[in-house]
């Protein structure tokens, strides 16, 4: 009796095998009533209600009795409403700066892959030197943008890609390209054309180069500053089992 009786609740509110595309409490059409809930389109319905019964009211104030003690729109927007945040200036900086971290990783990042994935023995060392400079250019510019970020993730990020060049200072230095006291690197171009061709390669090409260790820390920066900027805005990147989504 008190297994009919479960059974009979447990249908009654999930509804049986047969029963779930019938309407029961937790049908898919409920279901999908829960997704709209959590995804806020009920609550942007509500506003756009009390909107709407806000204006009639102020539309027929004049004839309502004095004695109406129904809720006018000014109470249910103090009781419900979220009210508008003021966005400080120094927030707003912040928003820049990991939004110029961001854009300047990926750059980094595109340059770095383009230079490890480089055919070296079938292009010129003109064409080698600009691939060089310009992943030197765009890693100048990370550099210039974490400077302006106080994340310490960030920082510390750049940090480590800093110092991975300086452990390669000596074998920069034979191409003629120089490491500056701001962290930032400097292509002679006449003393790179004059480099040792698999110098050159053995620092930079394929995976586990200098230019492939560079892309990676950049993509690590696009995730970290992408992630912050959604979470300041009450987001996040990952799923709440912890996968990036």
């Amino acid at each position: 009796m008190c297994a009919m009786f479960n059974n009979s609740l447990a249908n009654s509110l999930f509804g049986s095998r047969n029963s779930i595309w019938s309407g029961s409490f937790f049908s898919a059409s409920n279901l999908g009533d829960l997704g709209l809930m959590k995804s806020g389109v009920y609550t942007k319905m509500l506003k756009s209600y009390y909107e709407k019964v806000g204006n009639d009211k102020e539309t027929t104030k004049s004839s309502s009795s004095s004695s109406d003690n129904s809720p006018t729109w000014d109470d249910i927007r103090k009781r419900y409403v979220t009210p508008e945040v003021k966005v400080d200036a120094k927030d707003t900086e912040a928003e820049k700066a990991l939004s110029s971290v961001k854009s300047t990783s990926k750059t980094l990042s595109t340059d770095a892959s383009a230079l490890a994935n480089m055919d070296f023995d079938k292009s010129s060392r003109d064409e080698i030197y600009d691939a060089v400079k310009k992943m030197a250019d765009s890693y100048n510019a990370v550099v210039d943008s974490a400077k302006k970020s106080s994340l310490t993730s960030i920082s510390k990020s750049v940090s480590w890609m800093t110092d991975d060049t300086k452990a390669r200072a000596k074998q920069l230095e034979k191409m003629g390209i120089t490491i500056g006291t701001d962290n930032k690197i400097t292509v002679d171009k006449d003393k790179f054309a004059k480099a040792n061709l698999t110098d050159i390669k053995s620092l930079f090409k394929g995976s586990g180069g200098l230019a492939d260790r560079h892309a990676q820390r950049a993509n690590g920066l696009v995730n970290l500053a992408s992630n912050q900027m959604m979470t300041n805005a009450g987001r996040s990147l990952y799923s709440s089992t912890g996968v990036l989504k």
